[in-house]
């Protein structure tokens, strides 16, 4: 589409610029003035009777500073969308003694929306549980369900287009390798979209990223490829925009949550800003905007998922990572040819790095990629690396590149995409192969494991190379 930013008198241009393709309507538009020269550019009108506006806000809590989202309200009134979507973390703690005085104080807020809101689950709202069934995330639970309804996820459909809210709390096993999403949610998400396959465009609403590392999402992403959709989530508390498979995930940062490492105000470099996420759906799809008291941006304010001080790790689903398999025609020893994908729907190396390097799977060291004063060790292969990490004291940094149930060939795949890059390590430890038993003959895993070695060594020569 074709925008004109300056007011232009010239007959020519004029006359060239109302023949333009904005697809407007001009019949409710009157003037009296004669002749072909006008003092306007056109007159195709953006008033497309199917063209609506819609806004998100983000993460309120994890640090709440007071007074943001209460701002945002009045704003969004001034702005006036059709309606308000949410991607969680609305309330600090859903399940604290206090949960209900949250709630009712955040309800006050919404309260002053002259337009509907849509809540998503967040990991404060229904409380994270981390390993188990915690009496406060219980809790957080049966008051969600009365406050709002015994469904946590659910869709509906507005001007044509389909809008899909999911649960990132489905499941309640936080750490790697994390399936939040359970089969049955995802389940039901893609039959709701199979349902809706008509539909204009869908968007997906959630509130965490963590949740695409999983080989569940992989495998909705897969049944849902041939549909166009727009996918929104928060937790992460900066801006990032990524392109998974050809759709645009965008991750928006806060409306009020706390900004991490330091940050005491809006900055762009790190894609840390509070602000209202706003979307115009045309007849070619949406067009995001993030608007902010800094001003308006367009949909992509950074590329990579990183905070000061922190790793900056693109989370863009990486479907050019690909071996030649011509490379391999005549290798009969599967172990030893790099392969990304394992059994059944794969698994998503690159988003999986990002998390790892993102969420703190760095031990003794803090986030900074390279503490000086400290030896680094990087942990290379299944989830038996990773669990060498307690063994290495204060003066280590340790880096865990351990993904549980890897194969020899998955690694080799791993460290031929750049695992390795920029770290410079004084030993990497390979652990791997027990994940090939069965399929490989203790032959064919020793050969994988010397072909890994060579892979490592060429990458860094210099480091101590152990392989167990």
């Amino acid at each position: 589409m074709w925008y004109v930013s300056k007011m232009t008198v010239g007959c020519a241009l004029a006359a060239a610029l109302s023949s333009a393709a904005f697809g407007g309507d001009a019949s409710q538009f009157a003037n009296g003035l004669k002749g072909k020269c006008k003092p306007w550019t056109n007159e195709n009108f953006l008033d497309d009777p199917q063209e609506f506006h819609f806004a998100i806000v983000s993460d309120r809590t994890g640090g709440a500073r007071k007074g943001f989202f209460e701002s945002a309200m009045g704003k969004l009134n001034l702005l006036r969308p059709e309606f308000v979507m949410s991607v969680g973390d609305l309330i600090e703690c859903g399940g604290k003694p206090d949960a209900r005085d949250q709630w009712k104080a955040f309800e006050g807020m919404v309260a002053r929306l002259e337009m509907p809101f849509f809540h998503v689950v967040g990991n404060h709202d229904i409380w994270t549980g981390f390993t188990g069934m915690s009496p406060e995330r219980q809790r957080s639970i049966d008051l969600w369900k009365e406050l709002f309804g015994t469904n946590t996820y659910y869709n509906f459909t507005y001007k044509g287009c389909h809008f899909v809210c999911l649960d990132s709390m489905d499941v309640h096993d936080y750490y790697p390798p994390r399936q939040p999403l359970s089969e049955k949610q995802l389940k039901w998400a893609a039959g709701e979209i199979e349902k809706n396959g008509g539909a204009r465009w869908h968007f997906i609403f959630m509130h965490k990223p963590l949740d695409w590392m999983s080989d569940r999402w992989l495998a909705f992403e897969r049944r849902i490829a041939k549909y166009d959709y727009t996918v929104f989530c928060g937790d992460w508390h900066n801006h990032c925009t990524a392109i998974r498979h050809g759709k645009k995930y965008h991750m928006i940062g806060t409306t009020g949550g706390g900004f991490d490492c330091g940050v005491l105000a809006d900055d762009l470099r790190y894609g840390v800003m509070d602000s209202i996420t706003w979307v115009t759906v045309t007849k070619k799809g949406p067009v995001v905007s993030n608007i902010a008291l800094s001003g308006i941006h367009g949909d992509t304010i950074q590329t990579c998922a990183t905070t000061m001080g922190w790793i900056e790790t693109p989370l863009d689903y990486p479907s050019h990572l690909t071996e030649n398999p011509a490379k391999y025609a005549n290798e009969k020893n599967t172990a030893v040819i790099p392969a990304e994908v394992m059994e059944g729907p794969g698994y998503d190396w690159h988003f999986k790095l990002a998390v790892m390097l993102r969420q703190g799977r760095v031990y003794a060291a803090g986030m900074e990629k390279l503490k000086a004063g400290k030896k680094r060790v990087i942990l290379l292969g299944d989830e038996s690396a990773s669990a060498l990490a307690a063994g290495y004291g204060k003066d280590w940094q340790v880096f865990d590149m351990g993904f549980p149930g890897d194969r020899t060939q998955n690694v080799m795949w791993r460290v031929i995409q750049g695992t390795l890059a920029g770290y410079d390590p004084h030993r990497v430890v390979i652990s791997v192969g027990a994940h090939n038993a069965g399929a490989n003959t203790d032959e064919e895993i020793a050969a994988a494991k010397a072909k890994l070695e060579g892979l490592v060594r060429a990458r860094v020569p210099t480091a101590e190379i152990v392989v167990k």
